[in-house]
């Protein structure tokens, strides 16, 4: 679908594969007309907001797979997928033209809202094996890479100390903007730089859930 190939699908499906595609590469240029071009073919407000959790799921779950190098150990009848590994990213607007999303809820659905919160505690404030300076390193660079304002002023005040720091920033950065790019050299970065296997889960866990967690904000704050 990030090819734009929406022509083959019905109304509702098409406008939906428009809202996880805008959300998936460009989630700073979601607009209301996107959003409201879902709800016009007859998707209501709820499934608009469990259409948001999936999309946020997967970008969460593709990040995982991408820096670990998961690879199928089934068959499947679907076509195999074969990213393109030289795609270019799109490029980011200035930070004066980062939108504000300071909703990220999920009314109507507390047992997801919940099991979000809890989510995010679990990842954010484990305080081993990467320490809070850490952390919020690695999810502020995350939420960066989505221009999400609320969530960059949320997680601010950290810079990188030396070049372990560094190196935890180049990974967080390009496992948000080129996670089609990642290999077996992204994590060795990380290894040479003293971080443990445990670490380096833990740092792929933050990275893909600010990913999550900054593009279900864009969405939600256009679903009443």
């Amino acid at each position: 679908m990030l090819a734009g190939d929406h022509g083959v699908l019905p109304a509702q499906q098409a406008a939906l594969a428009r809202l996880a595609m805008t959300v998936t590469a460009e989630p700073w240029a979601l607009t209301r007309d996107i959003v409201e071009d879902v709800a016009a073919e007859g998707v209501d407000p709820d499934a608009l907001k469990a259409a948001a959790g999936v999309v946020a799921l997967f970008n969460y779950f593709t990040r995982v797979a991408d820096a670990t190098g998961i690879e199928f150990d089934y068959t499947s009848p679907l076509p195999a997928f074969e990213p393109d590994s030289c795609r270019v990213p799109a490029p980011r607007p200035s930070r004066e033209a980062w939108p504000v999303a300071e909703r990220r809820d999920f009314v109507r659905r507390p047992r997801l809202l919940g099991a979000w919160r809890r989510w995010r505690e679990h990842v954010l404030g484990s305080p081993v094996p990467l320490d809070r300076r850490e952390r919020w390193l690695l999810a502020a660079v995350a939420a960066e890479e989505c221009c999400d304002a609320a969530g960059v002023a949320a997680l601010a005040g950290e810079s990188p100390d030396g070049p372990a720091e560094e190196q935890l920033v180049a990974f967080a950065r390009r496992l948000s903007r080129q996670p089609w790019a990642m290999g077996p050299d992204d994590l060795e970065g990380l290894r040479a730089a003293g971080y443990p296997e445990l670490a380096l889960l833990h740092a792929i866990s933050v990275v893909a859930f600010q990913n999550a967690d900054s593009r279900l904000a864009l969405m939600l704050r256009f679903v009443d």
